[in-house]
C-alpha cells in the first residue's frame, strides 16, 4: 500500500461556486432571529437612514465571535458567505457599531441588555417545553430540582499591550470583569468590565452584578433560587443583601458563600473531636478516600485500613455562635451556617502555618440553608458537595475565553466593554443552540468542539424551484445533527 498515493491525480483549483464552509452558522443566525434578539437589538440600537440595520450587524458579531472570530477583522467570515446569508456588513461598519455602541454609554447598554434578556425568556420558554422544565442543578451524584442557580466570579483577562483600564493586578496586567452564570445551562446572565486593580471582593460590583442577574431570569425562575459566590467575593454587605432576599415573603433564596479562615475560625477548628467530622463525597456521590501505601493486593477489598479518606466535613457554627468565647459571630444574619472542609493537601499546595502544623488543608463557607432541611440536601457531605460545585462557573468563564471574553481589541475600555456585551452574546446564542436544537454529546459540547462538528460543517448551496437548499456533506457524521438542529430552529415561534 502506498501511503503517499492519496494525491495521485489530485488538482486544487479555485473559481467553485455554491461552496458554504461555514454552512452551521445558519443555525445561530436563525435562532438570533427566531428567538427575537435581532428585533430587539434592531430598537435598542438607532440606525442611519441609509445603511445597515446597527441590530443586524451586532446579532451578526455576536454569531462571528460564537464561530471562533477573535478580533474584528475576523468578522469577514460572516461577508465571505454572502451567497447564503445576503448582504452583510462590512468590517469597517462592524467596527462603528462598537463605536456607536460604546458611544451611547450605559443608557444604550441597558437597552441592549433589556433585547437579551426579553429574548433570554422566549428562548428559556422553548427550552423548558421541550424538555419538561429547566435542566436541574447538578449536586454530585444527585439532580436538585426546580432551583435556578447563579454563580458570581471573577476573572482576569491579560492585555499584552497598553490599554485603557489594563492595571496591574494579582495575575499580571490586564482587566478584571467579573461575570454572573446560570448553572442549569451555563450561561452568562449578566457581565461588568472593570479595570485590572478592582478588588476582588469590591462590594459594590457584586451587589450591582447580583441585581442584574436576577433580573435576567425570567419572573417565574425567580422565586427558588441558589446564589453561590467563592471566597474572594465574600463581604459582609453581600451576605446581608442575600439575607434580605431570602426573607421576602414567597421566595426561597439559599446562598453559599466561601469564607475567611481567621482566629476565630481555626480556634474553633481546633475544638472539633474526630468524631465530628464526617466523610465528604465525590462527584459521583462516593466517598473522597484512596488505597493506603501499605494496602492488601486486592484493589476492591472492604477493609478500612488499606483505605484513607481524603476529605472531611463539620459545622462551625455552634462553636462560634455558643462557644466560651459567646457569639462571635454577632452582626451577622442569625441564619447564617458556618462550615468547614479538610482535604489532604496536593503536591506544592501553599499550607498556612495553621494547616501545615496538622496537615489539612481548609476551607470554609457560609450558608444560610436551615438546619431542619430534611433528606440528601440537608446532609453536611451534600451541603459540602453544592458548594464546590461552584467551580462549574470558571468553566464558563474558561469556555467564554474561547469565545471573544479571551481577547479585548481595542485600546478605548468602552469599545472593549460593547465587544464584552457581543462577546457574552455569542455565549448566550450558543447556550440556546445546545438547549433548544442539539442532543446527546453536542448538547454537553464546548465551544471549540461545536465550531468543528456544527458550525465549521461545508456544504453546498444549491438553487432550484425558486428555493435555495443547503446540502450538507453526506459523509459528515454530524449531517443528522445539523439538519434537525435547523427544523427546530424553524419551528420556534416568533415572539408576540
Amino acid at each position: 500500500m502506498n501511503a503517499t498515493g492519496w494525491s495521485r491525480g489530485l488538482e486544487v483549483t479555485g473559481g467553485g461556486t455554491g461552496i458554504v464552509s461555514h454552512a452551521g452558522l445558519v443555525l445561530l443566525r436563525q435562532l438570533a432571529d427566531r428567538t427575537g434578539l435581532t428585533a430587539g437589538l434592531s430598537a435598542a440600537l438607532p440606525s442611519p437612514l441609509a445603511g445597515h440595520d446597527r441590530g443586524r450587524v451586532f446579532s451578526d458579531l455576536a454569531c462571528a465571535i460564537a464561530d471562533g472570530a477573535r478580533v474584528i477583522s475576523d468578522f469577514r467570515v460572516m461577508g465571505d458567505q454572502r451567497e447564503l446569508l445576503g448582504p452583510v456588513a462590512s468590517v469597517p461598519t462592524a467596527w462603528r457599531v462598537l463605536k456607536e455602541t460604546a458611544g451611547g454609554g450605559d443608557r444604550r447598554r441597558r437597552k441592549v441588555t433589556a433585547a437579551v434578556n426579553t429574548a433570554r425568556r422566549h428562548a428559556w420558554a422553548q427550552g423548558i417545553a421541550r424538555h419538561g422544565g429547566l435542566p436541574p442543578v447538578r449536586v454530585a451524584d444527585r439532580n436538585l430540582e426546580g432551583v435556578t442557580c447563579v454563580r458570581l466570579d471573577a476573572t482576569v483577562v491579560t492585555a499584552h499591550s497598553d490599554k485603557e483600564g489594563a492595571e496591574p493586578n494579582f495575575k499580571g496586567y490586564g482587566h478584571h470583569p467579573i461575570i454572573a452564570a446560570c448553572d442549569n445551562v451555563s450561561e452568562p446572565l449578566a457581565w461588568m468590565l472593570r479595570p485590572g486593580s478592582a478588588g476582588s471582593n469590591t462590594a459594590a460590583d457584586h451587589l450591582l452584578l447580583l441585581g442584574e442577574a436576577v433580573a435576567a431570569l425570567p419572573p417565574a425562575l425567580r422565586r427558588r433560587l441558589m446564589i453561590t459566590c467563592d471566597g474572594a467575593g465574600a463581604s459582609h454587605a453581600l451576605i446581608k443583601e442575600l439575607d434580605r432576599l431570602a426573607s421576602r415573603h414567597g421566595y426561597q433564596v439559599t446562598y453559599s458563600v466561601g469564607w475567611e479562615l481567621g482566629a476565630r475560625e481555626r480556634a474553633a477548628v481546633g475544638k472539633v473531636p474526630g468524631a465530628g467530622w464526617e466523610a465528604a463525597i465525590d462527584g459521583k456521590g462516593q466517598v473522597r478516600e484512596r488505597r493506603a501505601d501499605d494496602a492488601c493486593p486486592d484493589p476492591y477489598c472492604p477493609h478500612r485500613t488499606c483505605w484513607i479518606e481524603e476529605a472531611h466535613v463539620t459545622e462551625l457554627t455552634g462553636l462560634l455562635r455558643e462557644g466560651p468565647a459567646g457569639d462571635q459571630l454577632k452582626g451577622w444574619p442569625q441564619t447564617m451556617r458556618v462550615f468547614a472542609r479538610r482535604e489532604r493537601p496536593h503536591p506544592g499546595a501553599q499550607l498556612s502555618l495553621f494547616e501545615a502544623a496538622d496537615g489539612w488543608r481548609y476551607s470554609l463557607w457560609v450558608t444560610n440553608l436551615p438546619a431542619t432541611t430534611r433528606g440528601w440536601r440537608g446532609q453536611c457531605a451534600y451541603i459540602d458537595a453544592a458548594h464546590r460545585v461552584h467551580a462549574r462557573v470558571e468553566d464558563v468563564i474558561r469556555t467564554g475565553k474561547n469565545t471573544g471574553l479571551g481577547h479585548f481589541p481595542s485600546r478605548d475600555y468602552k469599545i472593549n466593554q460593547a465587544w464584552l456585551d457581543a462577546s457574552m452574546t455569542a455565549c448566550i446564542l450558543l447556550s440556546w443552540l445546545k438547549l433548544l436544537a442539539l442532543d446527546g454529546d453536542l448538547a454537553r459540547a464546548e465551544p471549540k468542539t461545536l465550531r468543528y462538528r456544527v458550525l465549521h460543517a461545508a456544504a453546498r448551496l444549491v438553487r432550484g424551484g425558486r428555493r435555495r437548499t443547503l446540502k450538507i456533506a453526506a459523509t459528515w457524521p454530524w449531517a443528522e445533527a445539523i439538519t434537525t438542529a435547523w427544523q427546530r430552529i424553524q419551528a420556534i415561534q416568533h415572539p408576540t
